[in-house]
């Protein structure tokens, strides 16, 4: 970008007048929508307001990152406001601007693990000042004062507040599957500016798997052209997305995952195979037999060319292959594998894989990589410079650190698990565990990365499945281990998922496109209704309920439907407060309005459920949710009434809670835990 055109972009205008400070002393700080929190915050008396004559000016290094950084930031501003900007050429003599963004001095030349991340905001009545030591700081300030902007009925304001903060965490990742069902580039451009919103650092690329191998192989092409039924990113779009992601503040890493998990591999070049072909790509899901053959120098001779081709795509320093879920059945098949084993004095195929992964070491570090790799790769003879991903039960982050080796904790954060928010929130890298750990071990333990796996997300739903619920992942990574309010968390999400809508994601706008399709001809507000009341299994349960392959549509209303409901949620909370204080009219109101309204929605529902086929399985659900409402209302005359229930009644009702907790057309009713506290609490 020429320099004259660089220096239009760094100041702009947005319409605004400066005013008197409004805000009262004393706000609590938790009135702010901030996610994630920062490391600290005051809040001090008055607002800064938003309207015509706001101008925002780059001052320091200056760097083509911070340039393309105001231009969104210009737009965002313009997004959340309504408030069309115009930029504006710099000039020396022209007056102060109200925002004032420095940065001290330039980043790295490829962003590692060690980038600076901190920054310090300032916000008076009389302007803003964001300051950083490198860009990728000022990109992390930036998004705190998008989130700051609120309304009220004056105008667009900013309160006034001082933030210094920096991330708990180096390593805040995202990793998303794109082997089991494709994801176009659109989709992964989405994700990495909500991962930029909440402060993520890092894209997990998982790009080769039994079901697909994801990227264009110009060395090996037969890869990409029988592994991946022609759905691949070529690399012209590989190099858009590392652009994209950089401009943001974001690391992007690829895994292709060796020697198992490797079908797609093998289609083209079963040579590399531990056992004859041919393969295929697998339509199914779990862990096949596929496995490369670590005793041919020929595996690492095509491997060290493909990583070096590779390398030329990813400039990130690390490189991830994998390595887990080896089935060692091919191995032991193979007699020429058998007496490697022997002559190299391994005890099992967990010395073998140990094997390739030394190898597999020695060709990264060739091309400047660091490896990293699923913690099946642990073994006495793994280099201490690997990385090391932990997603079993063992060993846990602080074990690691104390073994010598850096680590990165997946466990307790796999989205597609359809865990709530809250279960992900109280999962923390360090533990307490860590207390026993000197301070050069807890530097071992990097931080985190949410997974999600796509055996049940496609294009249409995925983004459902990620986001809000990464944001409460982002925050455990980023923020103070204080920062633990769970229902503080929540108020937040809510907020930042509108935000994140406003940027462009279609976590809720693919859900209500999802409950139209369902609803055909029918009321889909009203089909929606019904729908906040329902939530998916747990991933393992759903696994176990059906054969599912590649060619399953993702069309149906467990497909739809978020991980956790907001509307079970808010109910549950009204029905904790009754309970709190049985003698409060307004809720016991609130709560029989709402029991009410339910089993109303559901009987209008019908007709819909019975003219959509992809609707006719969800009737018991349906009914089951009315029937639950039912027995709340019952429970709330009860407890008005101050009488207790009839045994009979006890036992229908024990027996419909039972039948409640038992997974209908793969989903559960949402309420059932609130209902269960109203009839618990009758005498």
């Amino acid at each position: 970008m020429p320099a004259k055109k660089w220096r239009l972009w760094l100041r702009f205008t947005i319409a605004a007048a400066i005013l008197l400070p409004v805000a009262a002393a004393g706000e609590p700080i938790r009135s702010l929508n901030l996610m994630p929190v920062p490391e600290q915050v005051a809040l001090n008396p008055g607002r800064l307001r938003i309207g015509s004559g706001f101008t925002a000016r780059l001052s320091g290094h200056q760097d083509p990152l911070l340039v393309m950084a105001m231009d969104r930031l210009r737009g965002r501003l313009q997004a959340k406001t309504g408030i069309p900007f115009d930029t504006i050429p710099e000039d020396p003599g022209s007056k102060q601007a109200v925002m004032q963004i420095h940065c001290s001095g330039p980043g790295e030349p490829v962003q590692s693990p060690a980038a600076d991340e901190s920054y310090r905001l300032a916000v008076t009545d009389q302007g803003a000042r964001l300051e950083a030591p490198s860009p990728i700081g000022i990109l992390r300030g930036i998004e705190t004062f998008l989130q700051l902007i609120d309304l009220d009925g004056q105008s667009f304001f900013v309160p006034c507040v001082e933030v210094t903060d920096r991330p708990r965490f180096r390593w805040r990742g995202l990793h998303i599957d794109v082997s089991r069902h494709w994801q176009p580039p659109e989709i992964i451009r989405r994700n990495l500016d909500a991962m930029a919103a909440v402060k993520m650092n890092v894209f997990h690329w998982h790009l080769s798997d039994d079901q697909g191998f994801r990227v264009e192989s110009r060395k090996h092409p037969k890869l990409h052209q029988m592994g991946s039924d022609g759905k691949y990113y070529t690399q012209s779009e590989v190099r858009e997305i590392v652009e994209y992601a950089r401009q943001r503040g974001i690391r992007v890493i690829p895994e292709f995952d060796m020697p198992g998990h490797s079908s797609s591999w093998l289609v083209g070049y079963p040579e590399l195979a531990s056992a004859p072909g041919p393969y295929r790509i697998e339509r199914s899901w779990g862990a096949f037999e596929a496995c490369l053959d670590p005793t041919r120098e020929a595996t690492y001779v095509f491997l060290d060319a493909f990583v070096g081709e590779m390398a030329g795509l990813f400039p990130d320093e690390s490189f991830h292959i994998g390595g887990d879920e080896v089935d060692p059945k091919q191995w032991n098949a193979n007699p020429k594998i058998r007496a490697f084993i022997k002559k190299n004095g391994f005890k099992d195929s967990r010395g073998l894989q140990a094997y390739f992964s030394r190898r597999m070491q020695k060709i990264l570090a060739k091309h400047g990589k660091v490896m990293i790799g699923w913690d099946e790769i642990l073994h006495p003879d793994l280099p201490k410079s690997t990385l090391v991903q932990l997603w079993r039960r063992q060993p846990s982050p602080a074990e690691l650190a104390g073994k010598g080796y850096a680590g990165i904790l997946s466990r307790g954060y796999y989205l597609d698990a359809m865990e709530p928010a809250s279960f992900h929130y109280g999962i923390d890298p360090m533990g307490q565990e860590a207390d026993a750990l000197n301070s050069d071990e807890r530097s071992r333990i990097l931080g985190g990365e949410a997974c999600m796996w796509a055996e049940f997300v496609d294009a249409q739903n995925i983004e459902s499945r990620i986001w809000p619920r990464a944001a409460a992942i982002a925050e455990r990574l980023w923020s103070p281990p204080g920062v633990a309010d769970v229902e503080d968390m929540y108020r937040r999400l809510n907020s930042l998922s509108r935000e994140l809508e406003r940027l462009g994601l279609r976590h809720r706008t693919n859900y209500a496109a999802m409950i139209r399709r369902m609803a055909a001809n029918g009321d889909a507000a009203l089909l929606k209704k019904l729908a906040d009341l329902v939530i998916p299994t747990r991933l393992g349960i759903r696994q176990r309920s059906q054969s599912y392959t590649s060619f399953t549509p993702l069309n149906r209303m467990v497909d739809a439907v978020p991980p956790e409901s907001e509307t079970a949620r808010r109910f549950d909370q009204s029905v904790k407060l009754l309970l709190s204080n049985p003698s409060n009219a307004g809720v016991i109101r609130q709560v029989r309005e709402a029991l009410t309204g339910w089993i109303e929605d559901e009987k209008q529902a019908r007709p819909i459920m019975e003219q959509s086929y992809l609707l006719t399985e969800i009737r018991p659900i349906s009914e089951t949710i009315s029937e639950l409402c039912l027995k709340g209302l019952q429970a709330l005359d009860y407890l008005e009434s101050r009488q207790s229930a009839p045994e009979a009644w006890r036992k229908e009702t024990s027996a419909l809670l039972d039948r409640a907790g038992k997974p209908q057309a793969e989903m559960l009713p949402a309420i059932t835990a609130s209902i269960k506290r109203l009839v618990e609490a009758v005498d």
